[in-house]
């Protein structure tokens, strides 16, 4: 495992103590969102339910895939903290306002404050591609991987566990009216605060990892193409020097411990590259992957949307409380865990990095060939029960056979889903050189932010569309996304095999 340095390990900790917030706030309304919309009067048919969720879930990342390029863009040149402490504040903002939200047009406007004013996602992969190299990236997101697992963890238990309190907990909130007119609000402050908390350390903690956050023109370390960036294999550079800062070594003692190159050394000191968009659509390496963050992140979204209507559903599904939802995704959280610390870095040495990604990728069909099967598990083994309208109907609570599948499955998801973080490294190699990091990085999100903005939108209404009018047996959403993922599987194939060496271009080519 590639040895991290004493300053590199402090700010790879901060960078993901910061990062934390965001997808605790993001993810504590997933165990409640349905009930929510229900009980706000936005439908009174529980069959519909699926597409106003899926409209709220969806409006974080429609408004951001509008915004991200932009505050990434803005981070390769005033630096990345400014970004990352206005992005946890908005963040801090849009949670506290969603609690409050008592009509449907409330939840939405709180959830693209979030998104208009958060670039986190982009700036902070880019801050770790300001401090890691080709030795250490892979566990380094790995570890930034963990943000979004334990984040998920502790907002699905936050929102399953804490909706309601004026009900579900008088002893403590029965003096507190304010929880009986909003019943999400407390999970939703809860969060605040931890984002807060969040703010706070990355202000007086988080140190600026871009050289020259200030957008003077200043010298910036390029690699020829002949040497790949900070390469351990074919440099004797110590990883305390990836790490840009106070301490970082002057360019001319880089020059004399790096190899020369075919053309001469295989570090040079240029004038800093301003890349624009089209200049980056236009290397075909960014090209390749910002078509792979789309269907990688579109099946990905639609999971999480389809996966908890099929939860939820009360005639097609498995009927599980907003309770039973948020402790089979708190503790799947844990394998998640495991995942990343485990197995990410082994299967990545094992087969390499893009052949990994490819057969995770392949694992996902088999997601959505084993989801529907839940259903037949239910039927088999559970006895339905009389309702308050005296149709039969299934209980909330799941035996532990239905448990039991259901967390396995959730557990091969968990394990597919670590495209995601090797999806991150491949990114980052795909920039030309590292003026243009945030650049790609934003480009990436946009793109991933617009994919989950369709792919939760477009399943919800699927599901929707399918259960009402029994199309294929209700199961018209499922098909759909079988032959999704064999599309994503199919476009993952153009991955390069190995991180090529970063290109460098001239400023004629942005320029044209």
């Amino acid at each position: 495992m590639a040895r991290f340095s004493h300053q590199l390990k402090i700010q790879v900790a901060i960078l993901i103590l910061t990062r934390l917030a965001e997808p605790i706030t993001y993810t504590v309304i997933f165990p409640f969102i349905n009930q929510m919309c229900l009980e706000l009067g936005v439908t009174d048919n529980s069959d519909k339910v699926g597409f106003y969720s899926g409209l709220v879930e969806s409006t974080f990342a429609f408004v951001q895939f509008f915004t991200v390029y932009h505050w990434a863009k803005l981070s390769d040149r005033i630096g990345r903290k400014p970004v990352i402490l206005l992005g946890l504040t908005g963040v801090a903002i849009s949670g506290t306002l969603f609690g409050l939200s008592t009509r449907f047009w409330m939840m939405i406007a709180a959830r693209a404050i979030s998104g208009a004013l958060n670039g986190n996602v982009a700036v902070i992969k880019a801050s770790l591609g300001d401090i890691t190299d080709e030795s250490n990236s892979t566990e380094a997101f790995a570890l930034y991987g963990l943000t979004w697992t334990v984040g998920s963890m502790i907002g699905n238990s936050i929102g399953g566990t804490l909706s309601h309190p004026f009900e579900r907990f008088p002893s403590v909130f029965g003096g507190f009216p304010i929880f009986k007119h909003f019943p999400y609000l407390f999970p939703c402050l809860v969060c605040t605060f931890m984002t807060l908390l969040g703010l706070l350390f990355g202000t007086f903690c988080y140190r600026e990892t871009l050289p020259g956050p200030t957008g003077s023109m200043f010298s910036m370390r390029v690699f020829s193409p002949t040497h790949k960036r900070h390469s351990s294999s074919s440099t004797s550079v110590s990883d305390t020097e990836t790490l840009v800062g106070d301490d970082t070594p002057s360019t001319e003692m880089l020059l004399a411990k790096m190899p020369q190159g075919v053309d001469g050394p295989g570090l040079a000191v240029l004038e800093p590259q301003r890349w624009g968009f089209r200049s980056l659509m236009g290397y075909r390496p960014v090209q390749i992957l910002s078509l792979t963050m789309f269907l990688n992140s579109f099946v990905n979204g639609a999971w999480s949307a389809a996966s908890l209507l099929f939860f939820f559903d009360r005639n097609n599904g498995l009927n599980m409380s907003a309770a039973a939802i948020g402790s089979a995704l708190a503790l799947n959280g844990f394998w998640s865990i495991a995942c990343q610390l485990l197995f990410l870095t082994r299967i990545r040495r094992y087969f390499g990095l893009a052949t990994a990604y490819k057969l995770l990728t392949f694992g996902w069909i088999l997601v959505w060939v084993l989801l529907p099967l839940l259903r037949p598990i239910l039927v088999a083994v559970e006895t339905p029960v009389p309702n308050e309208a005296g149709s039969l109907a299934y209980a909330e609570e799941r035996s532990w056979t239905v448990t039991i599948c259901v967390n396995l499955l959730l557990s091969y998801v968990t394990f597919c889903g670590m495209t995601s973080s090797l999806l991150m490294v491949l990114i980052n190699f795909s920039a030309p050189d590292r003026t243009a990091l945030g650049a790609v990085n934003g480009i990436a999100t946009a793109v991933g932010c617009m994919s989950r903005v369709i792919g939760p939108s477009l399943i919800s209404a699927l599901f929707a569309i399918s259960v009402d009018r029994g199309i294929l047996g209700g199961r018209l959403w499922w098909v759909f996304m079988l032959f999704a993922s064999a599309v994503n599987f199919i476009c993952c194939l153009f991955v390069q095999p190995d991180a090529p060496s970063p290109a460098i271009f001239t400023k004629g080519d942005d320029e044209s």
